[in-house]
């Protein structure tokens, strides 16, 4: 067996070992995954992933606080059909056993968006009111307030369909976690005047990539974030995150952190 041959066997076993020594533990992940979100929550032995990001590099991330022998996925949760949000699920959803899809059932036109719903039939729609019940975590939806409709979608609320992105909050490790999707800041206001959103929050997943169509200062004021988190691609061409964003985090003393910089980012 040459050198080579050898050093590769040898990365191979401790490759192995490593996937092998991951042990459930109870997390909030925040997964790097380019310009895209995914967020990974692990309750004891059941997890619940909100959106997959772009392509199929969270297939690499799952495994780091999934055990390889666990198969399956209690939810998966698509925030918006936008493909930075929904690809990386179809890659989950051919390599997991997936219990239910939720998502919101908005009107738009993609390929994958009809693929999700054509092929898999656990998917069901949610909106705002309706609990996620992940053992004895309890997150709630916050927006959008899904209507009866005659149609078998919804129209897009304000013709932007970052704002029929799933708002989530929840209360876990002693935290409260706020997860905005790809919100802007006009449903922003909504949500603070119909006052869907109450109390502070320790850990915020910002809208919109920590763009500064999101983010609003009344906003921020109003639920006075101890930390943001931004889910970002590095050197994207939106310009995420927006300088003004992470000044506006700066200026209410609201740590943030990056995925690009930090990679994935826990929180146990």
């Amino acid at each position: 067996m040459n050198g080579k041959v050898l050093s590769s066997l040898i990365w191979l076993i401790i490759g192995v070992v490593y996937l092998l020594a991951v042990k459930y533990e109870d997390k909030v992940v925040f997964l790097d995954v380019g310009q895209g979100d995914a967020t990974l929550i692990q309750n004891d032995k059941l997890q619940i992933l909100i959106d997959g990001g772009p392509d199929s590099s969270i297939l690499y991330q799952l495994p780091k606080y999934v055990p390889i022998y666990d198969r399956k996925i209690e939810y998966v949760v698509l925030t918006h059909p936008h493909n930075d949000h929904l690809v990386g699920l179809l890659s989950v959803l051919e390599r997991y056993d997936v219990g239910e899809i939720l998502y919101y059932p908005v009107c738009y036109e993609n390929d994958n968006y009809k693929l999700l719903l054509q092929r898999y039939p656990n998917a069901k729609e949610i909106g705002g009111g309706d609990t996620i019940s992940l053992g004895d975590l309890s997150i709630k939806v916050v927006w959008p307030i899904l209507k009866e409709s005659e149609d078998k979608c919804v129209k897009s609320y304000n013709n932007d369909l970052n704002n029929d992105s799933l708002v989530l909050e929840f209360e876990y490790l002693n935290k409260r976690f706020l997860l905005m999707g790809d919100i802007e800041s006009d449903v922003e206001e909504v949500i603070i005047k119909q006052n869907l959103v109450l109390g502070n929050y320790d850990v915020l997943k910002a809208g919109h990539h920590c763009s500064d169509s999101s983010n609003s200062e009344t906003f921020l004021n109003t639920i006075s974030p101890s930390l943001a988190i931004c889910s970002v691609g590095r050197d994207n061409s939106f310009g995420h995150p927006s300088s003004e964003t992470l000044k506006n985090f700066l200026n209410r003393n609201v740590q943030y952190l990056i995925t690009y910089e930090q990679g994935n980012i826990q929180i146990k």
